[in-house]
């Protein structure tokens, strides 16, 4: 039987639970069937793949555990989205989004994820994809929801979502029959440029003055699930990508993460500002007018033929293979990103999904240790390490343009790109409890603390004289709200100027310890005054 999904205790549920069939209800078309077949259907078609590549009986109990468990978490998930998406929306109607056939498909595909990396497995995530035949680039879509969606992930799978995520951007969503290259193909054949895509606030540009506030993260849910197909879009909202559409949203993801990649990659190798700023735009310029490089290929290999193309312009001494030490060093290196590198082949319309499929990966179930076959595809083709695709295809596109970047080029210099601001990463709540809304979340500070009667002292944020005016108002008794606080070793008094003045203290006692002892001592005086009057 299975279980309920690691980090929330309590008796599994299966099925839609009351709420989310009471939304399904209130839809133009119940989806509930749809959605039930649908997921009977998927969650059947990994079985299979699974009792075809081993036979032995461990292996069905884990892949019907998986399924199980994936499907308590994609009821689960997807309640929480439709809420979100109806309180958004502000309607009750939201077939479109439910039956929306990929994104559905895509959701339960990653819930098997989570399901498989719940259980401590290592994952292969292009595995999974290759079984129900969908592309990395419309599962990143879903990835970035899921995350957002509150749903108390374990933290394993939470850091395994966000290394899936930065992988489709780098290399899955690249290869030669990914859709991304329709999308490329419908906006004039170029990635839009990063000033296009990135919020004015999120660019290091000194040319501009006026800074605009952050999109909302919403645009990724309505880009997500809500949106629909490409073949369902007018020509005329193709011709440039729109903001909020997949290929914007993606393109922000891209320069976003390569943004950070040479910021670490520069600290390393010692770049200055300047060359850094070139760098970017060299990088910027490769993906927008020579968007071809990256056709089954990484990002990473393009950034370090960045590196080293403007470095030798500028006359700045940076070996090549220095530039490949200091990348292994980054904790996202991938060693084949320097060994293996394509060079030339053929690229069919077939040569990824269709060979993946029928790759052989033995008896492993589910999370082969053998690495996926989704990148490089199998095929016919020719391969080096990066160095020998660097004199034998980069140059050949980019050296003109990057001679321009040349401090002595002699021709107009090319403006250089705004680069992305370094942001700090939000913050994720923890959901204490599924049923109940109940989160925690890192204390965020108030630019503008409330006043209060009282002193307030935060920790690693207050200095410390605040911690010696709380002593002096707890010793003194006096409100901090007084423009002069008494002196340790001073009390008020009657005296020659008026009651203001004041006299040193006598013995080891503080002000509200001698006040204390004088309210015990009246005390006390008046029950002997009482005893004394009753005598009489």
């Amino acid at each position: 039987m299975a279980t309920e999904p690691q980090g929330n205790p309590g008796k599994p549920v299966f099925g839609p639970s009351d709420r989310l069939i009471t939304m399904f209800r209130a839809c133009s078309r119940d989806p509930t069937q749809a959605i039930k077949e649908r997921l009977r259907h998927m969650l059947h078609t990994f079985l299979q793949h699974n009792r075809d590549k081993a036979g032995n009986k461990k292996t069905k109990e884990l892949a019907a555990k998986y399924c199980c468990e994936a499907e308590i978490w994609y009821y689960r998930i997807l309640e929480i989205l439709v809420s979100g998406e109806r309180k958004k929306l502000g309607i009750s109607d939201i077939s479109g989004l439910l039956e929306n056939h990929l994104a559905q498909r895509c959701l339960v595909t990653c819930c098997l994820e989570i399901a498989i990396c719940s259980n401590g497995l290592p994952c292969d995530f292009p595995l999974v994809l290759q079984i129900f035949k969908l592309a990395p680039y419309h599962v990143w879509r879903i990835i970035e929801l899921v995350l957002r969606a509150e749903v108390s992930l374990p933290c394993a799978v939470v850091r395994h979502l966000i290394q899936v995520d930065k992988k489709i951007l780098e290399s899955l969503a690249w290869t030669s029959d990914s859709p991304l290259w329709e999308e490329i193909r419908a906006n004039d054949g170029q990635l839009p440029a990063c000033v296009q895509v990135m919020p004015p606030a999120q660019l290091e540009d000194p040319r501009k003055t006026e800074l605009q506030p952050e999109e909302k993260a919403e645009v990724v849910l309505e880009a997500g699930l809500s949106a629909t197909t490409d073949q369902q879009c007018p020509p005329s909202m193709l011709n440039r990508p729109q903001k909020g559409s997949s290929l914007h949203l993606f393109t922000r993801k891209v320069y976003s993460l390569m943004g950070k990649r040479l910021r670490e990659l520069c600290s390393t190798l010692g770049i200055f500002e300047e060359l850094r700023l070139k760098i970017w735009t060299c990088f910027e310029h490769s993906l927008i007018h020579c968007t071809f490089l990256m056709v089954d290929r990484h990002l990473d290999q393009l950034l370090m033929c960045a590196i080293y193309i403007t470095a030798k312009i500028t006359k700045t001494e940076i070996p090549f293979k220095h530039i490949m030490n200091c990348y292994k060093s980054q904790p996202h290196a991938n060693k084949s990103v320097c060994k293996n590198v394509l060079i030339s082949g053929r690229h069919d319309n077939n040569s990824a999904t269709k060979k993946n499929n029928t790759g052989d990966h033995g008896d492993s179930v589910l999370t082969p240790s053998t690495p996926s076959t989704h990148y490089p595809g199998q095929c016919q083709e020719e391969r080096g390490n990066l160095i020998y695709f660097y004199n034998q295809i980069y140059t050949t596109k980019m050296q003109c343009f990057a001679k321009q970047l040349a401090l002595t080029s002699g021709g107009e210099t090319p403006p250089l790109s705004p680069y992305p601001r370094q942001g700090k990463a939000s913050p994720r709540r923890y959901r204490l409890s599924s049923s109940h809304p109940i989160f925690i979340s890192v204390h965020k500070a108030e630019t503008a603390p409330p006043h209060t009667a009282g002193l307030c002292y935060y920790f690693n944020s207050s200095p410390s004289e605040r911690l010696h005016e709380i002593n002096n108002m707890i010793k003194t008794g006096r409100s901090p709200n007084r423009h002069k606080v008494t002196s340790l070793d001073e009390e008020e008094g009657e005296g020659e100027n008026g009651p203001s003045a004041k006299k040193l203290r006598l013995d080891d006692q503080s002000a509200w310890q001698r006040r204390l002892t004088n309210v015990v001592n009246d005390r006390v005086t008046g029950r002997i005054e009482d005893q004394a009057s009753t005598k009489h």
